[in-house]
């Protein structure tokens, strides 16, 4: 229970920052970059402003990505991202850094940020069960402490490869960096 206090209180003011400082939302129909899943739907909350952080972004890791829901489900954490919208994630993260084999920063042909990120076998696998075994949930991507998607998802995703619509390019980069490490570029 502890741990749901905490993800809530770390969470909650950096999901109402996001939708206040969402610059970019998808567009219904707009086309994304060619390597995008099929399986993923952006959120129109999705997009955020990388520079927005929790207090304690220092003590969180650099990248985590949560089940999460709109429904509210059993021992998840209660965000509320604004008057009318919740989302429920799960308190401990399924995939971290340690699970990447790679990230990239790229563009959308819509101009919005993309960030890539490139599973280990391990991790994949894990993914897959997860999405198999939890149908029309969420991913929730937080990174240092900033909640930067939640994209839904309608098949089990089996694929390696997981690509999140961050807003702008500028996202996405300083995404990349800070899940590849401070003087790491990004591919």
């Amino acid at each position: 229970m502890p741990k749901l206090k905490t993800l809530s209180r770390l969470l909650v003011p950096v999901a109402l920052m996001a939708l206040a400082a969402c610059q970019t939302p998808h567009q219904p129909g707009s086309s994304t970059a060619s390597t995008a899943p099929a399986t993923t739907q952006t959120d129109p909350a999705a997009g955020v402003d990388a520079s927005v952080q929790a207090p304690e972004a220092q003590t969180m890791a650099p990248l985590m990505i949560f089940l999460a829901d709109t429904k509210p489900q059993a021992d998840w954490a209660e965000i509320q991202l604004d008057e009318s919208n919740t989302l429920y994630m799960e308190p401990d993260p399924f995939l971290t850094r340690n699970d990447l084999s790679s990230v990239e920063a790229g563009t959308a042909e819509t101009g919005e940020g993309l960030l890539a990120l490139t599973l280990n076998e391990t991790a994949t696998q894990r993914l897959t069960t997860i999405t198999q075994q939890n149908p029309g949930k969420r991913l929730a991507l937080v990174v240092d402490g900033t909640l930067l998607a939640i994209p839904g998802y309608s098949e089990p995703i089996t694929e390696g490869r997981l690509i999140f619509m961050v807003g702008s390019k500028e996202n996405a980069v300083t995404a990349a960096q800070i899940i590849a490490g401070q003087n790491a570029e990004p591919m």
